[in-house]
């Protein structure tokens, strides 16, 4: 039966998203992070030693891919993992994780995520 879905593998699919996690993590998560990204406690305001986790990053992997099916769009799409789905990724953690602000590009806008807390 054709359920009108790509003939795309969920096996392919799962490969992808676990590079793409590696990918983000080893950027602003792993020991030799190339921008290390830390959680802030808003409660107190300070930096804390809690660095990214790949749980959050697969969260706001969700989020970032639920957008671009929401919004459905040419200008705001999926870009099989390159470096703009991994700022993206990055400003989502910001916004609606509590990692440091300092690290927010912009490459998604604040208002599309701040009211999903």
């Amino acid at each position: 039966m054709d359920s009108g879905y790509s003939t795309i593998s969920s096996t392919y699919l799962n490969d992808m998203l676990t590079d793409f996690v590696d990918y983000v993590y080893s950027f602003y998560g792993a020991d030799d992070a190339v921008y290390p990204l830390y959680y802030v406690d808003t409660d107190k305001n300070v930096h804390t030693d809690k660095q990214v986790t790949k749980s959050d990053i697969i969260c706001a992997t969700y989020d970032y891919l639920h957008e671009v099916n929401k919004r459905n769009d040419d200008h705001f799409t999926w870009g099989d993992g390159d470096s703009l789905d991994r700022e993206r990724v990055r400003d989502i953690l910001v916004i609606k994780y509590g990692y440091d602000k300092e690290f927010y590009g912009g490459s998604v806008l604040w208002e599309d995520f701040q009211n999903e807390l």
